[in-house]
């Protein structure tokens, strides 16, 4: 299985920017705020982040994307592979993620080369994410997949 462990391959020599350097701190941060605003008041994925913290969602967010972009900054979350293990997210809520980072990299003009990295590394992560391949959502199996959740973390308090 793909591990993260929070580490980025760095393809630069010492004299080439970064992209997080071409970027910005700023920059990053009010396409990160945008993307988790989008993200938590979605109709199709919303639900899954209505009872995380939205401060903390974002900051883990922009420490992902900082390191992806080849910034000295340390992710502090959990691994993504045990974080979304709980959840029964689908191929399609995974796709529309990525379809709001990109609606958010485009509202805030993100340089191309910094918009390229995020969404490849979004790709490559996804197994991490979601073990379905497919970009389709499967309303029953859906449907199913959240009352076997819910049934767990029941059992899982009584």
């Amino acid at each position: 299985m793909l591990a993260w462990s929070g580490e980025v391959a760095s393809s630069r020599d010492s004299t080439q920017m970064t992209a997080f350097e071409e970027v910005g701190e700023a920059l990053l941060t009010r396409v990160i705020d945008d993307f988790v605003e989008r993200m938590v008041g979605d109709v199709m994925i919303g639900f899954f982040f209505r009872n995380v913290d939205h401060a903390r969602l974002k900051r883990r967010e922009y420490e992902l994307a900082a390191r992806h972009l080849g910034a000295d900054v340390p992710y502090s979350g959990r691994p993504l592979d045990v974080a979304h293990a709980p959840h029964p997210i689908q191929g399609g809520q995974f796709m529309r993620r990525l379809q709001l980072l990109k609606k958010s990299m485009d509202s805030h003009g993100l340089p191309e080369r910094a918009r390229a990295i995020l969404v490849a590394e979004t790709e490559r992560l996804r197994p991490l994410v979601t073990r379905d391949a497919g970009s389709d959502c499967d309303a029953e199996g859906a449907g199913r997949k959240v009352s076997e959740h819910f049934a767990s973390l029941r059992k899982d308090k009584a």
